[in-house]
């Protein structure tokens, strides 16, 4: 999982609203967005963003909508067809028929035949909708309760702090309002499903939507999370006792117990971005800028820094067969944790900066980013 065309925080939506002074080359650019992905002649070599198993099968994600398939472990690719020409971000297979695909401009892919064909579930446009609802909703809620809260009198400060509330609700609207006249153009950056019907889909701005019925509706979910100043969502993880998890801009870190449904956040642990997360039985990790590596052992209550000399962000990763964690970044940097919490490393000679990895059937490891498919096999030991 990752995505290193959107790791930095995009403009600002005042930025994107002067866009406007230009709507036809907006428009045209949200058009050809949403066109089938042009195909190439040599996909592999180009930027991918994530990859991943489909059973036997590997499928990976890219720019300009491109995904390709490996039915031989990954000797060779070939590209699949693609309803839109977005850069997709992240992908997952919860079973090896069912798989979803997320991108730029809102995207949400899905694919009931092992990847071989997608269809488009969601995008920005819905997106956009249902947050103009949301905080439309949320300001008719304030308003009724500051004037509750007026009418029994209560204190000064209380009052103050209901009326900053309703103002920052009403900035969310008209941030929101102009969503909609910019058009889609935020991106999702992970998706995860817990089985055939359950999953989210995390993004930019703090986009966080869900569904429980394989994506035939996606259902905004912010509410039961504390994220006021909307920073970027950048991984989700499921841990083996249930728990969910999620990472994203500025060291936001929380965890779930109720799938979903509200969010502890993790306080004072780092302040830099952590661009993915990862469990596997009873460890959890986490990681992003400048290599920081951070382990839990008690479901994400608690977590220690683990040390790493290697000062290169990490954009992503994987569970491995063996029950270690593998991370992946700039440089070419590769990190594995090993038994007790360490860190075992490579650097490929590329020095290309890496988004994903996957382990294949027959046990290889191959890498993706910005220089397209690279194998493991290729990296020099730290």
């Amino acid at each position: 999982m990752g995505c290193l065309s959107a790791l930095a925080r995009p403009l600002g939506r005042a930025a994107l609203v002067l866009c406007c002074l230009l709507p036809a080359p907006l428009r045209a650019a949200e058009d050809f967005a949403f066109l089938p992905a042009v195909t190439f002649t040599e996909p592999a070599s180009m930027q991918l963003l994530d990859i991943t198993r489909a059973g036997d099968r590997l499928v990976a994600v890219g720019e300009r909508g491109v995904i390709i398939v490996s039915d031989d472990h990954g000797a060779s690719w070939r590209q699949v067809p693609v309803p839109v020409s977005v850069t997709l971000t992240a992908l997952h297979f919860p079973q090896p028929e069912l798989g979803w695909a997320v991108g730029h401009a809102g995207t949400i892919l899905h694919s009931n035949d092992g990847g071989e064909s997608w269809s488009l579930q969601f995008d920005g446009n819905d997106a956009n909708q249902q947050y103009l609802a949301w905080a439309q909703t949320r300001v008719r809620q304030l308003e009724d309760t500051l004037a509750a809260a007026e009418a029994e009198g209560v204190e000064e400060a209380d009052l103050e702090e209901l009326q900053f509330a309703l103002e920052d609700a009403s900035f969310a609207v008209e941030d929101a309002t102009d969503a909609i006249d910019v058009g889609p153009a935020d991106p999702f950056l992970d998706v995860l499903f817990l089985d055939a019907n359950n999953g989210f889909a995390v993004g930019a701005y703090g986009m966080l939507y869900r569904t429980d019925n394989g994506g035939s509706d996606w259902n905004i979910a912010i509410a039961g999370i504390d994220n006021a100043y909307r920073y970027h969502y950048y991984a989700m993880a499921a841990g083996a006792d249930g728990r969910l998890y999620l990472s994203g801009e500025a060291g936001l870190l929380y965890y779930s117990s109720d799938t979903g449904g509200s969010w502890e956040r993790v306080d004072d642990l780092y302040d830099g971005s952590l661009f993915g997360i990862a469990a596997h039985a009873g460890e959890l990790y986490t990681y992003g800028l400048r290599g920081h590596v951070f382990r839990s052992v008690d479901g994400g209550v608690s977590w220690e820094e683990v040390g790493n000399a290697e000062r290169y962000s990490l954009y992503g990763g994987t569970r491995l067969a063996d029950g270690h964690v593998l991370m992946v970044g700039s440089g070419g940097l590769v990190l594995a944790s090993t038994d007790g919490g360490g860190l075992r490393g490579w650097r490929h000679p590329s020095r290309s900066s890496l988004s994903s990895a996957v382990e294949t059937a027959s046990g290889d490891i191959l890498l993706v980013g910005m220089a397209g498919l690279l194998p493991l096999s290729e990296a020099d030991p730290l």
